[in-house]
């Protein structure tokens, strides 16, 4: 794969730039089972996004909030607001290198001994830089492709942006959860040499992006995430997105959350934080 050389540092983040603004069988991935000694009632579960402290928060919050968690300790999944579909703007990225990577089976193979195509997927995850996303995005066969492989892996109400505009995907909280499951579990699309090497980016995302996902949650927790933030109709209407696996101090779990429609890019950011710290402190911990 020939990949463009660009500035480690220029970057948009949300596809600002390069973008207009139940588990399905067949995902290619081995479910976890419940661990020894769960009990009906932890499968059961409080559902951490309707509790009423998150209601009577985001009962006063301006815009549109969908989300999804999934308990890896136990198989629950919830959703809030199922049904609403959201412009990806950049966490569409994860969609990208895990396309990248099951055309090409491995890390090594997929970007090559290459210094600049390493830092072409380094700085697409790490440092949400939009010019490498087109880059990769047209290595590996556009809208197309993702297309491809989000059938492959079960995400049924997913559409890649068409004519390159990668940062206008739509989908869904249920079906970046479903993108999710692909890194954090055993996948038959991706090998672990694959997942490790995209995790291992989501891990060391840039510390002015290190929200969303990881917002309420304590220092020696692990969190890979990769978040998206884009204006839809001008500066005071964004799109503000959060994706990531959260797992230590007896918690394992996958989250989704997209919000359309904020007054600011700040606001947008608040909210995922608080819906993140309530899903941590809500689900149970596990020994």
């Amino acid at each position: 794969m020939q990949a463009a050389t660009v500035s480690r540092r220029t970057r948009a983040g949300g596809g600002a730039t390069t973008a207009r603004t139940a588990r399905a069988s067949g995902t290619g991935r081995t479910p976890r089972t419940p661990r020894t000694g769960t009990t009906a009632q932890d499968v059961a579960g409080i559902d951490p996004l309707t509790t009423a402290p998150v209601k009577r928060y985001l009962a006063g919050r301006k815009g549109g909030v969908t989300a999804a968690v999934e308990d890896l300790n136990t198989g629950r999944e919830w959703q809030l607001n199922p049904a609403a579909r959201d412009q990806t703007a950049s966490i569409v990225k994860v969609d990208i290198l895990e396309t990248l990577l099951h055309e090409h089976g491995s890390a090594t193979s997929a970007l090559g001994t290459a210094a600049a195509d390493a830092t072409t997927a380094e700085e697409m995850i790490e440092a949400s830089n939009d010019a490498d996303a087109s880059a990769l995005w047209n290595a590996v066969g556009g809208a197309s492709a993702v297309a491809g492989y989000d059938r492959l892996a079960g995400l049924t109400k997913t559409t890649p942006g068409a004519d390159g505009y990668w940062g206008e995907s739509l989908t869904t909280a249920a079906d970046q959860i479903k993108l999710l499951q692909q890194l954090a579990l055993t996948s038959k699309l991706l090998t672990p040499v694959a997942r490790r090497y995209e995790l291992s980016l989501m891990r060391e995302v840039d510390a002015d992006q290190n929200w969303g996902a990881s917002g309420g949650v304590p220092a020696g927790v692990t969190v890979e995430l990769k978040n998206g933030w884009v204006p839809l109709t001008g500066y005071s209407d964004w799109e503000v997105n959060s994706i990531g696996w959260v797992h230590g101090d007896g918690r394992d779990y996958l989250i989704a959350v997209l919000t359309a429609h904020d007054p600011s890019e700040s606001y947008g950011i608040a909210t995922i934080d608080h819906l993140s710290a309530a899903v941590y402190s809500g689900l149970k911990r596990h020994a």
